[in-house]
Formats: C-alpha cells, sequence, structure tokens
C-alpha cells in the first residue's frame, strides 16, 4: 500500500495539489494510511470524519434534506461530502458505507460502500462497491479503493 501512496503523493506534488479527506466507515484510516507515508505532510491537508448525519451537514454543508431522502450511504450525499470538502487547489475523497457486521439491509447490504472524489480541476466521480468480510477487512478494501480513485481521477486530467 505505502508505494501506491507514495505515487499518490507525487502526482498531488507534480499537479500542485493538497488531498483531504471525508470519512464515514473508516472513520479517518484513509487520512491515517496516507499520513504514515514519510513525506506526507507536504501533501495531505486536512480530514473530517463526519460519521454522524450532522456531522455531515455542519462540517461538509451536505443538506440534511438529502441525507433523509438518499440516506447517508447513497451516491448524492457522498459526492457532496467530496465537493464540500474539496476546494480548487485540494482533491477530497469521500467515503461513506455499511462496515458491518450489523446495519445493513436488502437494499443496503453490509459492505455497501460508496466513495467518491471531487476538486481541482477534476470532474467530481461516486463509485458504488459492494465489499466482502468482516468490519475491518471492508474498512481497509475501502481505502485501498479511495486511494486508487484518487490516482485514477488526477491521471484522467
Amino acid at each position: 500500500m505505502s508505494a501506491q501512496i507514495e505515487s499518490l503523493l507525487q502526482l498531488c506534488r507534480e499537479k500542485g495539489l493538497k488531498l483531504r479527506t471525508a470519512e464515514s466507515c473508516t472513520a479517518g484510516a484513509i487520512a491515517a494510511d496516507i499520513a504514515s507515508v514519510s513525506g506526507a505532510s507536504d501533501v495531505l491537508d486536512r480530514g473530517w470524519i463526519t460519521y454522524s448525519d450532522s456531522a455531515k451537514s455542519e462540517m461538509l454543508n451536505v443538506d440534511p434534506e438529502l441525507i433523509i431522502e438518499h440516506g447517508a450511504v447513497s451516491r448524492r450525499v457522498v459526492l457532496k461530502m467530496a465537493e464540500g470538502g474539496s476546494s480548487d487547489s485540494a482533491l477530497c475523497v469521500a467515503v461513506s458505507g455499511i462496515a458491518g457486521p450489523s446495519g445493513g439491509s436488502d437494499e443496503k447490504p453490509v459492505g455497501t460502500v460508496w466513495v467518491a472524489v471531487a476538486g481541482g480541476r477534476y470532474t467530481s466521480v461516486a463509485k458504488h462497491h459492494l465489499f466482502s468480510g468482516d468490519r475491518a477487512a471492508v474498512q481497509q478494501q475501502v481505502v485501498t479503493c479511495a486511494i486508487s480513485m484518487l490516482i485514477d481521477q488526477m491521471e484522467k486530467g
């Protein structure tokens, strides 16, 4: 994983971008993994742990009605989280999901996660995933996915 993070950091340096995270189901694990790589301090700008619906609204300006209408684990909400955390000079990756072992439903089973990236000159993107395994395994898969999505967005632009 550290080689992938080093690639991400180098891409950010080359493009003059900072990184931000807006995390729900990973509770800061994405930012922690990025920060575990030496030299991350010149790229990693800030992060929000927005585990509750009210935190998503208060910290990232997600409309509470959007959460009521679509649920916190939805494409529209995770896009708003990423957009609320981003800027012209900073990409934000946002995640919201159900890591389990409880909390799932027929419509949104355990392992359901949305990941979004927004900011800079890039088009906002969100992807739905259904990960498997226990809580820790789901969270680690989300972290890996989030890092990959950040790299993919920068390589496209």
